[in-house]
């Protein structure tokens, strides 16, 4: 029966390509949010320029315009602080990323090692009986020739 000195390493680094996954998923749905964050804000700024172009052929109090006009400021200024979160997010997202490849290439490192060690010891179990049958196969023949 094969038994791999090293299983206990083996299932450590498993259990750390699951916990790295866990992350990296949770960093792409996190930047996933952010970026759709973003474009409702630029969405959101489009529409406003669309009604304040409507506001041109109308007449219209210029407080009104005024207003108008401020709020467009302030979305410029959140999407311009959503953008450096999308950057942020992003940059968490590319490190997360190359955790989990780290962390997979670490286990399959191990399946690989383990799998050679598996073929090795096949391959002297298949040699131990080929011994034992020669040694039988002497012994039998040593016996006829007595």
């Amino acid at each position: 029966m094969f038994i791999y000195s090293l299983q206990s390493v083996l299932e450590y680094r498993q259990s750390i390509e699951k916990e790295k996954l866990t992350e990296f998923s949770d960093a792409e749905r996190n930047l996933h949010d952010e970026k759709r964050r973003l474009q409702e804000i630029g969405e959101h700024r489009a529409e406003l320029a669309g009604d304040l172009r409507a506001l041109q052929d109308k007449a219209c109090n210029s407080r009104d315009i005024v207003l108008i006009l401020k709020y467009s400021e302030e979305l410029q200024r959140r999407e311009q602080r959503q953008m450096e979160i999308v950057r942020e997010a992003a940059l968490v997202f590319e490190e997360r990323r190359k955790d989990l490849l780290e962390a997979v290439k670490k286990r399959k490192m191990m399946e690989t090692h383990k799998e050679h060690r598996h073929q090795e010891y096949k391959t002297d179990l298949i040699a131990a009986e080929r011994r034992e049958t020669d040694d039988m196969s002497i012994q039998r023949f040593s016996r006829r020739g007595s």
